[in-house]
């Protein structure tokens, strides 16, 4: 007789942009854990229930949700996690992930109290399509486990470590502005926005891809590798010479400075 596995329960708490993309791709993903979930904001769990009603539960409440679960995802509001998380009664077994970008994890464990396992998570909306960066700190294997289905696992070493990770998250902005300019410049020579926009995601996906599997210390390789005084050559030593790759860079320093305040 086959042995029936009981997969734990995963409650989250919140259920905004995040937390939807992370029920999203669990609801979609193997294994099939069981979902439970509560929010303030009751619109996006009612959607959320009524695609997947086989594996999503809505909780009375978040004591509810608690109270079911095995492992947690805390995806408040920063604004109100402090109220929440106090007033709610965590079991010394429960597994709590931390989504609150603003708050230390020790700061967590001062409102929940003693758990069995207590990390810091930066997950992106891409995590409701299984793929994606996902940082997780400390270094977990369970946590690699229950995660890997959803997006790409990196793991770090210290909170320092995931705000420099969190503050590249920064530029997404910056990528898509830059993504709608080429295709409106394409438009403008003469090309379909939809042919423009279909051609300049696909160069820029291959080239995320290439650069995702290059060795390490490779990059600046695959930059340099282009023909000597050809297109892209002549490309790079513009954009150099108007100091716009220094910009990028430049733009996140104010995004580490509030990363780093908030944890004061």
């Amino acid at each position: 007789m086959e042995q029936t596995i009981t997969l734990p329960t995963i409650g989250i708490l919140g259920v905004g942009v995040i937390g939807s993309a992370l029920a999203r791709g669990f609801a979609t993903a193997q294994p099939a854990y069981p979902l439970l979930l509560s929010s303030l904001d009751t619109s996006n769990m009612t959607v959320l229930a009524a695609d997947f009603p086989e594996r999503i539960r809505l909780a009375a409440d978040n004591q509810q949700t608690l109270d079911e679960a095995d492992w947690l995802i805390l995806a408040l509001p920063p604004a109100q996690g402090e109220t929440i998380l106090l007033g709610l009664r965590f079991r010394p077994e429960h597994k709590v992930i931390n989504l609150l970008a603003d708050k230390s994890l020790e700061q967590i464990a001062s409102w929940i109290g003693t758990t069995a396992f207590l990390a810091h998570m930066v997950p992106l909306p891409f995590v409701a399509q299984h793929f994606g960066p996902i940082v997780i700190y400390p270094q977990s294997e369970e946590l690699c486990r229950l995660m890997s289905p959803l997006g790409q696992v990196v793991e770090v070493n210290s909170p320092h470590e995931v705000h420099v990770l969190q503050a590249i998250t920064a530029l997404m902005a910056p990528f898509h502005t830059l993504l709608d300019e080429l295709v409106r410049w394409a438009g403008n020579n003469g090309v379909e926005e939809m042919s423009a926009k279909a051609y300049a995601a696909s160069v820029f996906g291959a080239l995320c891809r290439q650069a995702n599997e290059a060795p390490a210390g490779k990059l600046s390789e695959l930059a340099n590798e282009m023909t000597p005084g050809g297109l892209n050559a002549m490309a790079k030593e513009y954009i150099g010479r108007h100091q716009a790759f220094s910009a990028w860079i430049e733009a996140l320093n104010p995004v580490m400075e509030r990363l780093s305040a908030s944890r004061k």
